[in-house]
């Protein structure tokens, strides 16, 4: 059985020949820089006929684009400059209603990217925000099945992208978000209106061009628990994702829904959504569930995606390694389609060389412990 083919029967409920085992960002989140470090290499390459691509695809961006909408380019500036080993980068966006302005910091090294300042300082920035003309962004589609081709039998092509609470979110930070949220919920709430039209019209846009497949959906984790209440999390997160979901199913794509942390007290909730797969339920004491409990609660239609936790591949041992694979295996691929994953993955160079090893025994782990 090919990893493509052991994937989509795996979101279809169908049985395999083994549990499949991802790389999680490894299969294309890292492509910009991956492939430039041979300690990375040599384990993407050890992988090969081994693990399952889940591979992410992105349109491709040939004009200035704001929130899914088209910008003029005159109303964008970036200014990039360097102190010491970090490069930084402001970017000024002209609104109706005066200019916003961000401030971001990418660290020799570490291959991600941290907000310094966030577009968002206070309400006469959300305003700024809402001026926005919108013009629908309708990128082209060709890419997608350009990447089809490339990633072959290797695996398969997914979405991704982030739901109106991320985007909100994003615009604050997570404790300017929740103070705001506590102070002005009105204010919050406009601003989700005004994410969800742009977001349901970009992804309507690819679905009517072809690309129903499985999306990964970010952003819940935002209104767990401990930050907010299940009630919470349902005006927040059910109400608006419901609807991208169900936009998915009708024209044939899946939902996989992504969320860090305790989601223990909002998976029936989450239930209530008709997702067809979940990421990455944490155990304890990162999370709050198992994957056992988690099956029980989902029941036996949604695929369970993960829950191998980062950390061990940086402090763990490989006996460690191999009794939380075990453990995966065990309580995720019972009753129910199963697909290992960790919760994240390195993105510091050079990678160290215990962390190398330990992610190749998780490779192996995964195929001892995963035939079915």
């Amino acid at each position: 059985m090919t990893s493509r083919e052991r994937l989509l029967r795996t979101f279809n409920g169908e049985k395999t020949d083994r549990v499949p085992i991802s790389l999680y960002e490894f299969d294309g989140h890292y492509d910009s820089w991956i492939y430039s470090y041979p300690e990375y290499v040599e384990i993407l390459e050890y992988a090969k006929g081994k693990t399952d691509k889940m591979s992410p695809w992105y349109p491709e961006v040939d004009r200035p684009v704001l929130f899914y909408g088209e910008l003029s380019p005159s109303d964008i500036e970036n200014y990039t400059w360097q102190e010491k080993n970090s490069i930084y980068t402001r970017t000024v966006i002209k609104t109706p209603k005066g200019e916003l302005t961000t401030l971001k910091r990418h660290d020799e090294g570490v291959h991600t990217t941290w907000t310094i300042e966030y577009l968002c300082k206070d309400e006469k920035d959300v305003d700024k925000v809402l001026s926005l003309d919108y013009i629908p962004w309708k990128p082209s589609t060709d890419s997608f099945y350009e990447k089809i081709k490339v990633v072959g039998d290797s695996g398969i092509v997914i979405g991704d992208i982030p739901d109106a609470l991320c985007r909100t979110v994003e615009l604050f930070g997570f404790y300017k978000f929740l103070m705001l949220y506590t102070e002005n919920p009105n204010l919050i709430f406009r601003l989700m209106d005004f994410f969800q039209e742009r977001l349901y019209n970009y992804l309507e846009h690819i679905l009517m061009n072809g690309l129903a497949t499985v999306y990964r959906i970010v952003g819940p984790e935002y209104a767990t628990p401990p930050y907010l209440s299940p009630k919470e999390f349902e005006k927040l997160v059910v109400r608006y994702d419901k609807e991208i979901v169900r936009l998915l199913h009708r024209y044939g794509g899946k939902a996989r829904l992504h969320s860090h942390g305790k989601v223990k007290n909002v998976l029936d909730l989450i239930l209530k959504m008709d997702i067809d797969a979940i990421d990455p339920l944490e155990p304890p004491p990162d999370g709050d569930i198992t994957l056992k409990q988690a099956r029980d609660i989902l029941g036996e239609r949604v695929v369970l995606v993960g829950n191998i936790e980062e950390r061990l591949f940086e402090i763990g041992t490989k006996d460690e390694i191999e009794i939380a694979v075990r453990t995966a295996i065990e309580e995720g691929a019972n009753k129910g389609p199963f697909i290992l994953c960790p919760t994240a993955m390195p993105l510091t160079t050079p990678l160290d060389k215990r962390i190398q090893e330990n992610i190749i025994h998780y490779i192996d782990c995964g195929i001892k412990y995963g035939r079915l």
